[in-house]
């Protein structure tokens, strides 16, 4: 009896012990819960503070705003729009580069005023700044003075609302447009096209060529793009400017793709490097378009007039075309009426192959 009583005492003290434990931790784990809740909580906030900063930007923007305050020879006014362009730079979303470049250190702040203008202007009409930017960049690497980037700004930026308007026709008559984003590369793309000598009635022969070929099958705007590249690259390889746009228009109209429009380039380039005159070789190509040839056919024929060597017999690829493939599969169609440039092995389907 003693012992069982001894083990009932024994039993009891265990228990006692075991729930004491228990209360103490159950009043202890609320505790622990917050205190991992609000470290939690910060760790969240300093990563948030982390991704919201972006210490560079600042720093610049910080430089930016110091010099305009410390500049020697600026007028309150001048200070004042210098400013407000820095501000409406952040409210517009404009980068870094763009910021730099606006704000370049290398040249009075004075005279940069009228540049930041027509950029920010061009910005507040959801227009792309980027064509002149890019622009501006080359000026400076090459010590460009202000009034020589202050033309050239101008100049690309009237390419720009041109290059805008004619997409925009293009939408208007049925060409098929891409997504938010390619259509503004689209207009980046056409105004560089008119930079490097493409004029406007020359898109609007484009634009014709495009519309006949709606008649029988679909036309992209990245089909188009393509095409003014095309009669672009063939100008500054020589051929005449006419010739070109009449040459890139065919191969629109005709429903070639957009990978067979580059390449025609590099066959013209190829041919007349074997010996082809470019008035002939030009021939040959809009007498295969016209007839629908593939590309493969006018290059077979380029190979019998002895314009074409061996290693061209399966073609090669347009400078211009980094996509990879043979280079003739791209047309889904015999007719050459079809075609929207979207099908082909390989071919990039955003326009950004340049």
């Amino acid at each position: 009896m003693k012992e069982r009583a001894s083990s009932m005492r024994t039993l009891t003290s265990v228990m006692v012990v075991m729930f004491s434990l228990l209360f103490i931790g159950l009043a202890v784990s609320p505790a622990l819960a917050d205190d991992e809740s609000g470290q939690a909580q910060v760790r969240s906030r300093k990563e948030t503070q982390t991704t919201a900063q972006d210490p560079q930007g600042d720093a610049l923007r910080q430089q930016i705003r110091e010099r305009i305050q410390d500049e020697a020879g600026l007028q309150d006014q001048e200070r004042e729009r210098l400013r407000s362009h820095l501000e409406e730079c952040n409210r517009l979303g404009l980068d870094d580069g763009t910021v730099e470049v606006l704000f370049n250190e290398n040249i009075p702040l004075r005279a940069q005023i009228r540049t930041q203008e027509r950029v920010l202007t061009l910005a507040r009409e959801g227009l792309p700044v980027e064509p002149i930017v890019q622009k501006l960049q080359e000026g400076l690497r090459k010590g460009a003075t202000p009034e020589a980037l202050e033309r050239v700004c101008a100049r690309i930026g009237e390419h720009v609302r041109a290059a805008h308007q004619f997409m925009k026709q293009a939408h208007e008559t049925g060409i098929t447009p891409g997504d938010a984003k390619a259509e503004r590369q689209r207009v980046r793309e056409m105004a560089t096209y008119m930079w490097r000598g493409l004029r406007e009635g020359d898109m609007e022969q484009l634009q014709k060529r495009a519309q006949q070929r709606l008649r029988d099958g679909s036309c992209t705007t990245e089909d188009l793009a393509a095409a003014a590249e095309t009669a672009t690259r063939l100008g500054e390889i020589g051929i005449e400017r006419d010739k070109a746009v009449r040459l890139a228009g065919g191969a629109l109209q005709y429903g070639y793709t957009v990978r067979e429009m580059r390449q025609l380039v590099w066959t013209v380039m190829t041919a007349h490097t074997h010996g082809g005159s470019s008035d002939k070789v030009i021939d040959t190509l809009e007498r295969g378009i016209r007839n629908q040839h593939q590309l493969s056919q006018m290059i077979q024929e380029m190979r019998q007039q002895g314009w074409m060597g061996p290693a061209d017999q399966h073609g090669g690829h347009s400078p211009v075309d980094n996509t990879g493939g043979s280079g003739y599969g791209g047309r889904q169609q015999d007719n050459g009426t079809g075609g929207s440039g979207q099908a082909g092995d390989g071919q990039s389907g955003d326009g950004k192959g340049k």
